[in-house]
């Protein structure tokens, strides 16, 4: 037993282990994913800023004025708090900028502007300083052409220290990293922060994973930090860019540490008191199984007290059935009553003689009383019923019983009252969280504008009301009763 629980005990590690690990590189991959897509938002964003700048600028030389500088505020007027815009002319000196103080800064030795003075349209900039508050940036420009000739450049400079807000909510660890880095392996952005740009194209990035769009890779020590990390990555979709998240391997491995310490440590000593253990758990499971054979007695004993009790209630109803045909009043008063009890004897019937004690079949009960009903008058009446299965609570179901009773008996009692024949159709539908009753017959029609305090009526009304339902008349060649009623 102790051989067989340590090699399970050792499987378990084992798996968690591996369990974290996985953890891990499936949630660097999905955050580093969440990186690019903000990233992709970020670059759209810039792109439409610059080329909004590129529209303000005129076929003049770019030189600053009034209206074309309040042009290009509105130009920008949607970029994040932090991000600043500049105006280049063509031979690399800021004429107009989000900073007034860094007029006349001359960019013509930047990467960045070189590469559109040499014709490229865009440019991302590798991580750099920037020169009036020695703030590392990084810059997306847009090359300004006119008629075919370099014109200048517009570029927005935009905060490393953004990253920040994307490695705070992704919770990844104190440890962790995010990063945004060009094909060539030139850091763009990263958060922690990094004094200068570094170059990372000797990583796994690039000498063993190039060509995924997205993946993960094990580094034993990172180029920046030297921490081992799990390294997830994402190309950034429409841009040259690839996002980065790293997770420490501390990090990674932090709740699989805890867990195994605590496991072990309660493990341990565990393995002593297993010799107790087993003679107290077969204890308590022979006293669990003398309570349990004592609880189903009890339920038994409960259950067959229920059944007596509906039994005995169904006999004093059928008794004051009994007693009330031997009272001298008129016949068809003594037939309704005997009728409305016998739906109350139903209801307690079909509860112990089904055992159905919180709930009953309301399908079996409604065709019973339709039978019962229709039994109790002369003629040839087609009686046609369709009931689905529902399920309904036996407080409910006496009142649904009665005015069953009530609309069949007055279809009887009135709509065929000289005829020997006719049509009663009976329906239980489900409606969506209730039920729907119909009745429906061909006889004269009902008068819903006559005399409404009939003690008929008054059931109906007040059955109607005791299910929280709604009733609808519609006397048109005969009669249409339909109550809707939830079944809760």
């Amino acid at each position: 037993m102790l051989a067989g629980i340590s090699i399970l005990g050792a499987l378990m590690i084992w798996q968690s282990y591996n369990a974290a690990i996985e953890l891990s590189e499936a949630r660097a991959k999905s955050s580093a994913q969440v990186v690019a897509a903000h990233m992709e938002w970020l670059m759209e964003a810039s792109d439409q800023a610059l080329r909004r700048i590129d529209a303000v600028i005129g076929p003049d030389p770019i030189r600053a004025s009034p209206g074309t500088i309040a042009n290009l505020r509105d130009a920008v007027s949607d970029l994040p708090d932090g991000f600043q815009y500049s105006v280049y002319d063509e031979t690399g000196q800021l004429r107009m900028s989000s900073m007034a103080e860094a007029i006349g800064i001359d960019v013509s030795d930047r990467e960045y502007f070189q590469h559109l003075r040499d014709g490229a349209a865009f440019f991302i900039s590798a991580q750099l300083e920037e020169r009036l508050s020695g703030e590392q940036v990084f810059v997306v420009a847009r090359r300004i052409s006119r008629d075919g000739e370099f014109h200048g450049a517009a570029s927005i400079a935009i905060p490393t220290r953004t990253m920040g807000e994307y490695w705070a909510t992704m919770d990844l660890g104190p440890d962790s990293s995010v990063a945004i880095v060009r094909p060539d392996g030139w850091i763009v952005a990263r958060y922690p922060q990094l004094p200068q740009a570094i170059n990372l194209g000797t990583s796994r990035l690039f000498t063993e994973l190039v060509g995924g769009d997205a993946g993960f890779y094990h580094s034993t020590s990172s180029a920046t930090d030297g921490i081992p990390r799990v390294v997830g990555f994402r190309k950034v979709a429409s841009w040259p860019l690839i996002a980065t998240t790293g997770i420490a391997k501390s990090e990674a491995l932090r709740f699989f540490w805890s867990s195994l310490r605590i496991g072990l440590a309660v493990g341990l000593p565990m393995l002593g008191l297993l010799v107790l253990g087993v003679g107290w758990i077969i204890h308590l499971l022979r006293a669990d199984a003398a309570r349990s054979k004592q609880l189903v007695q009890a339920l038994e004993h409960n259950e067959f007290l229920l059944r007596e009790i509906h039994h005995r209630v169904k006999n004093n109803l059928q008794a004051v059935s009994s007693l009330i045909r031997l009272q001298p009043m008129p016949k068809d008063s003594k037939d309704d009553l005997a009728r409305r009890i016998g739906a109350m004897v139903a209801v307690h019937e079909q509860i112990y003689g089904n055992d159905q004690f919180d709930r009953l079949d309301l399908a079996r009960y409604l065709e019973r009383l339709v039978n019962e009903v229709a039994a109790g008058f002369p003629g040839a009446v087609d009686v046609a019923t369709s009931f689905e299965p529902i399920s309904i609570s036996r407080d409910r179901a006496l009142p649904v019983g009665l005015f069953l009773n009530e609309v069949v008996s007055n279809a009887f009692k009135h709509a065929f009252r000289e005829r020997e024949t006719g049509r009663l159709e009976v329906k239980l539908t489900s409606e969506g969280d209730g039920a729907k009753l119909t009745v429906v017959d061909d006889g004269d029609g009902y008068d819903t504008s006559g005399d409404r305090k009939g003690m008929g009526r008054r059931l109906i009304d007040g059955f109607v009301a005791q299910l929280d339902g709604s009733l609808e008349v519609v006397a048109d060649g005969g009669t249409r009763v339909v109550l809707t009623f939830p079944t809760d």
